[in-house]
């Protein structure tokens, strides 16, 4: 059994927020600091379905999300498991907001859950293999006549990036 004490459970807590960061502030170098390079993605959101090596996400993620004006992913605390492996699972409610080319703005909003294991590296705690199952869904996910974003639109990002 791994032992897993405070700092570690925060560890992998934070990890959930650096994804959130990653994905709705258009953020995707943060990738590397929440899955490991091998890490195998398989997610499962409405209609959609993907699968993608943890180097590969930054692009994958790119890919789908440059359809979005705005997002905004809101994950419960994990529960944290801790048996021969670390499981994590948490609950997700995601926003999609994409502006039509006619100035519409259309919303696809997901609920669903996050089942991850993760490993301790020197790094610090990362995910190597990831389920995502959003079955409940509301609205649709739009690819065409759509307004493509590869950074965030909807503010400067200095607002909302630390300076270097």
């Amino acid at each position: 059994m791994t032992k897993l004490n405070d700092s570690d459970r925060q560890q992998i807590s934070e990890i959930y927020a650096t994804y959130a960061r990653a994905i709705d502030e258009k953020r995707y170098d943060l990738l590397s600091q929440v899955f490991l390079d091998d890490a195998t993605l398989c997610y499962e959101v409405g209609p959609h379905e993907f699968s993608c090596l943890g180097h590969e996400s930054a692009n994958y993620f790119g890919d789908f999300l440059k359809f979005c004006y705005w997002t905004n992913h809101l994950i419960a605390n994990p529960m944290i498991e801790s048996t021969s492996q670390v499981f994590a699972t948490a609950r997700v409610i995601a926003t999609h907001l994409q502006r039509q080319k006619t100035g519409a703005m259309s919303r696809w909003i997901l609920r669903g859950s996050y089942h991850d294991t993760m490993v301790n590296t020197d790094f610090g705690w990362r995910i190597s293999k990831r389920l995502c199952l959003c079955p409940d869904s509301e609205g649709e996910f739009l690819t065409s006549g759509i307004e493509e974003f590869s950074e965030v639109a909807w503010t400067e990002p200095a607002r909302i990036r630390p300076a270097d």
